[in-house]
């Protein structure tokens, strides 16, 4: 079962959205309302931390109030606050694409974690997240942290192909340059 959580663009240019399930619990709003400010203050965070230590919440609705805050404490500049979260969200629901790739959208904002933000947004391309294009978006932009160019460029060309109609990816790949050269061997 799919949650109500989003897969965060935080290094892209376009704002991130969470999404809601259709019957959202009203414990639910301080959460995405959190993750849905473009800097979320630390008020609106306690509010959602209060609602997310409520006892007998669901599961699911745990798990997405997760995500949501997890979200929020990114966009709050809170990197290790966010994968913290993140990390519990994978606990909670390994096989949930996001949450792995959300962990590694973390990572790129702490120095010296680019390989292993790499790492953990393709284990989420692996489990097959909902939007493709956004998660091949998020490893390119890891793969230029860790230095990694050439994979970076492939992965923004894979962007491309898996959702044509978003410009992000395309403007990207306008920054590179491929140069053939031919080796002499002798």
């Amino acid at each position: 079962m799919r949650v109500a959580a989003i897969l965060l663009m935080a290094l892209a240019a376009m704002p991130a959205q969470a999404q809601v399930a259709p019957a959202e619990p009203d414990v639910a709003r301080p959460c995405r309302l959190a993750a849905e400010a473009e800097r979320p203050s630390r008020a609106a965070i306690r509010r959602c931390s209060s609602a997310i230590g409520q006892p007998g919440l669901p599961p699911p609705v745990r798990l997405a109030m997760l995500m949501n805050r997890g979200i929020a404490w990114l966009r709050a500049g809170e990197a290790g606050k966010a994968a913290d979260d993140f990390d519990l969200a994978i606990r909670a629901a390994p096989t949930l694409p996001e949450a792995w790739i959300n962990k590694g959208l973390a990572l790129t904002r702490i120095d010296g974690r680019a390989a292993e933000a790499v790492a953990l947004i393709s284990h989420g391309i692996e489990l097959g997240p909902a939007a493709p294009a956004r998660a091949y978006f998020a490893r390119a932009q890891a793969q230029e942290l860790a230095g990694k160019l050439k994979e970076a460029m492939d992965d923004y060309a894979a962007a491309a192909r898996a959702d044509p109609d978003w410009p992000a990816p395309a403007e990207e790949l306008k920054r590179f340059r491929v140069e053939r050269r031919k080796v002499l061997r002798g």
